[in-house]
C-alpha cells in the first residue's frame, strides 16, 4: 500500500480531486479504493500515465485514463492492472459520490513523503474541473501543489496479475501479466489452493505447497496450464491462461495464482514476484 496522509477534511464538489508522483522505479498498480469517510457508499476512480507532470493550475494537459472504475462499493478494493516505467508520471484522481456530486478524501496541505516499494517519492495534489463520472474524456488535468492532496488508497507490485473470465467449469480462465523492469525475461507461474504464503527468500509468494501447485508449475499438464512458462515481451508484458475441466467437483475450490521473473543475478534467481489473483 502506498502511504497517504493522514486524513484532514472532505471536499464536496461536482469537481475531483486526486494525487500524481513520479515513478522512483518500474511498478504496477494491482488495486485501488477510495477513501469514504463521508460513508456515501460509491467509489469512483481515473488513473492516467503521463511522460511529465500535470501542469500548474490554471493550465492543464489533456489525458485519457488508461484504467477508469465508476459506481463501486467503496467498501471493495478494486482490482486492476496499470504498469509504471521508472521516471513515468502516475495520476489516480478519484473521489466517492455519483453524478449529482463528489465527496473527496483530502489529506493536508503540500506535497507529501511518501515511497513505492520501498523507493522515496512525493505525492502532490491534482484534479479536473468536472465530475469524472459524468465528464467526457480526456480529461483536463492539473496540478496544485501547495493544497490538499487528495487522498486515492493504491496496492502496487513489482509484477502484476490480473484474470479476465468466468471461473467455471469448463471454461478459461485469461491471465494478463505486466512487469514494466522485466522485458524479455522468463516467467513461471502456478495456481494453487491456498494463499501460502511461501517464502522465497526476505520475499514471499502467496501460494501454497499443494499438489495443485506442484503440477502447475512443472507444466505437466500444458492444456490446462496455458503458457504458464515463457518470456515476457520487451515491455514486460504476457498471457496465460487457465483451462478449467468439466469436472463438477471443482464447483466451490477456490483457485490462487501468481508468477515470479527469473534473473540469474538476482537474490534466489528471482527477479520479480507479483501480487496473487
Amino acid at each position: 500500500l502506498v502511504p497517504l496522509p493522514a486524513f484532514s477534511q472532505t471536499y464536496s464538489s461536482s469537481q475531483t480531486r486526486g494525487m500524481y508522483c513520479q515513478a522512483p522505479t518500474p511498478f504496477c498498480v494491482v488495486g485501488v479504493r477510495v477513501p469514504d469517510e463521508s460513508k456515501n457508499g460509491k467509489q469512483n476512480v481515473c488513473l492516467y500515465r503521463n511522460a511529465a507532470a500535470p501542469p500548474a493550475y490554471s493550465g492543464s494537459v489533456a489525458l485519457t485514463p488508461v484504467f477508469s472504475k465508476f459506481a463501486e462499493p467503496s467498501e471493495n478494493i478494486i482490482p486492476c492492472l496499470v504498469p509504471y516505467n521508472k521516471a513515468e508520471w502516475m495520476i489516480a484522481i478519484g473521489a466517492c459520490g455519483d453524478a449529482t456530486g463528489l465527496k473527496n478524501s483530502y489529506g493536508p496541505n503540500g506535497c507529501y513523503a511518501s515511497s513505492i516499494l520501498g523507493q522515496p517519492t512525493s505525492l502532490c495534489r491534482c484534479g479536473v474541473q468536472a465530475n469524472i463520472v459524468t465528464a467526457p474524456t480526456p480529461h483536463a488535468v492539473w496540478s496544485e501543489n501547495a493544497f490538499n492532496v487528495c487522498r486515492v488508497e493504491l496496492i502496487v507490485a513489482r509484477a502484476g496479475i490480473l484474470g479476465s473470465g468466468t471461473a467455471k467449469v469448463n471454461s478459461m480462465m485469461t491471465f494478463l501479466l505486466a512487469s514494466p523492469g522485466d522485458g524479455g525475461l522468463v516467467y513461471r507461474m502456478a495456481s494453487s489452493l491456498g494463499d501460502g504464503p511461501i517464502w522465497l527468500d526476505h520475499r514471499m509468494i502467496a501460494l501454497s505447497p499443494d499438489s495443485l501447485l506442484f503440477l502447475s508449475v512443472q507444466n505437466l499438464v500444458p492444456q490446462l496450464f496455458v503458457r504458464y512458462a515463457g518470456n515476457l515481451s520487451a515491455t514486460g508484458a504476457g498471457r496465460a491462461g487457465l483451462a478449467i475441466p468439466n469436472i463438477p467437483a471443482l464447483i466451490g475450490f477456490k483457485i490462487h495464482t501468481a508468477y515470479v521473473t527469473l534473473l540469474p543475478s538476482a537474490p534466489s534467481g528471482i527477479a520479480s514476484v507479483s501480487n496473487t489473483y
